[in-house]
């Protein structure tokens, strides 16, 4: 009798086991239905009330810097206001609501251009990469003639498709926004005097997104050095990245002072050993899929050092990337430790904006193109601050004029 009854028990509890295992087997079917299904499925239930409560908050950013990337191609199109709020809406017939992130764009165009010819091109762009047209109609914006455009995504909740609306754009003329904002005069003709190569690295992106907006509306070829782990570094990237320019990985790197280390923890030490450089350099080269070089975040004493140089040398060939040495300090041995592995490399010539006067910063421009006209080629460092962005949108078009062909770091590599 007792082994009988301890082979029911044992039947028993095979029979719990099975069911256990066809529950997660169902779960995981579900969860694979639903990942590639056309529909968003329900992550969060609110307690009480069983409401269902989709989440597009990734849908929604990605479908925003989609955007970003149409809007970019315009180089005269101005930027004026931009709100953004993550909303929960309720979908009217159904006990479901979804949560969204949101933004109104106010787009200044040139008068040359009709306003809702404006918004159809952009919707035409955004609808054919996959976003949703949700409506366009003449509206106003601050009072002014404008053309109101709305784009978003498609989803699934409650039973309901439906699509959700992640951007408001106003199209109005910038002849409303007075002489600042007006479309840009040509500056006086100046002569071309200048034929060398002039590679421009703009450091320190990654801190905010408008100013790397600001720099690629600017149209020239600049390469950018983006520091990893900020708030808007991966913004920073796909704008970048969708403008055709070069990005680069800043990797902070210790300076000659410690205590003027910017990155904290994130900064490759020279006391570290080769494991834990070889493993920080790795990650952040991962953390930005995508990039085409490096360069140092200061790093005086870093770059001064063959240990430390070498193994992060090793991971930047292993990863196909070049090396640019900023030469931070005059014994930096990173552009001649390139060399000699076999990475592509090369070396800042001048930095641009160790002041915050714009006439100045201009002045130094006109420097870095004297030394591309001397040697064939030369590479110039700028920071994305708001003196130097001032600078390049009121004198891009008088470089341009002078000559000097500005070109992608890649150009310029040895």
């Amino acid at each position: 009798m007792a082994k009988r009854r301890r082979k029911k028990a044992s039947n028993k509890t095979s029979l719990w086991i099975l069911l256990a295992i066809v529950a997660v087997l169902t779960v995981m079917a579900g969860m694979f239905y639903a990942s590639i299904s056309g529909n968003k499925e329900v992550v969060e239930v609110k307690p009480g009330d069983k409401k269902e409560i989709v989440s597009l908050l990734d849908e929604s950013v990605e479908a925003q810097r989609i955007l970003d990337g149409i809007l970019l191609q315009k180089n005269n199109w101005q930027l004026i206001e931009k709100e953004r709020g993550v909303k929960t809406i309720e979908v009217e017939g159904s006990n479901a609501a979804v949560k969204v992130n949101t933004r109104t764009l106010a787009i200044g165009i040139p008068v040359s251009v009709d306003l809702k010819d404006a918004g159809r091109w952009v919707q035409a762009k955004a609808t054919g990469k996959g976003l949703a047209y949700i409506s366009g109609e003449p509206s106003t914006y601050k009072g002014w003639d404008s053309y109101k455009l709305q784009l978003g995504v498609p989803a699934k909740a409650g039973g309901v498709s439906k699509k959700f609306t992640t951007d408001t754009i106003f199209f109005f003329y910038n002849t409303n926004l007075g002489d600042k904002g007006k479309d840009v005069i040509s500056p006086p003709a100046v002569k071309e005097e200048f034929t060398g190569k002039l590679a421009v690295i703009v450091d320190d992106c990654g801190y905010d997104i408008k100013s790397v907006r600001r720099l690629t509306d600017v149209g020239l070829p600049f390469s950018y050095a983006i520091l990893p782990y900020k708030d808007f570094s991966n913004d920073a990237l796909e704008v970048i990245k969708s403008t055709g320019n070069v990005p680069m990985l800043h990797l902070p790197m210790e300076p000659s002072n410690r205590s003027a280390m910017s990155e904290g923890s994130r900064t490759i030490l020279t006391d570290m050993k080769e494991k834990e450089i070889r493993a920080m350099t790795k990650k952040a080269i991962e953390s930005l899929p995508g990039i085409m070089g490096v360069n140092n975040h200061q790093g005086s004493k870093a770059t001064s050092d063959k240990r430390v140089m070498e193994t992060v040398l090793r991971e930047v060939k292993k990863n196909d990337l070049f090396f640019v040495d900023s030469k931070t300090i005059s014994t930096s041995i990173a552009r001649d430790m390139a060399r000699e592995m076999g990475v592509k490399t090369a070396r800042n010539d001048v930095f641009l904006d160790n002041s915050k006067d714009v006439e100045e910063i201009r002045a130094q421009v006109y420097k870095a193109i004297e030394m591309a006209e001397k040697n064939g080629s030369a590479i110039a460092i700028c920071h994305a601050r708001p003196a130097t962005v001032a600078m390049w949108e009121k004198y891009a078009n008088e470089f341009r004029k002078s000559g000097v062909k500005f070109v992608h770091v890649t150009e310029v590599l040895y």
